[in-house]
């Protein structure tokens, strides 16, 4: 079985781009469910996507399922702190997992170095 980690950098603002992310989040969930080894990294705007009032109705539910399925590895710290998208604090209340900080931006290493295939959206 494969090793697969999906970082998805959409903005869940964007009609087109949330009905992208809600796509890689089927995608991910698909294969988890398939024996896969998948974790969803959400960085850049796409931080926003756990906590998003996105225009595509369809985002909340696949968001909803690969949260159920386990495939939430985490956010990136370092864009969702105060100087840059600000929603910190709203991610840690709902338990998402803050990679990096306002000083550190994680890199893909952590993901490379374990064998994950990196799939952007």
């Amino acid at each position: 079985m494969g090793k697969y980690a999906f970082i998805i950098l959409c903005n869940p603002e964007d009609l087109s781009e949330a009905i992208k992310a809600a796509h890689a989040l089927h995608y991910a969930v698909q294969l988890k469910r398939l024996g896969h080894d998948v974790v969803v990294y959400f960085d850049g705007l796409g931080s926003k996507i756990p906590i998003a009032d996105s225009p595509y109705k369809g985002l909340r539910p696949a968001y909803e399922t690969a949260q159920n399925e386990g495939v939430i590895y985490g956010a990136c710290g370092y864009c969702a702190s105060p100087p840059h998208l600000n929603i910190k604090d709203k991610l840690s209340a709902i338990r998402i997992r803050l990679i990096g900080d306002e000083d550190h931006h994680a890199d893909l290493s952590m993901f490379i170095n374990n064998g994950y295939l990196i799939l952007v959206f």
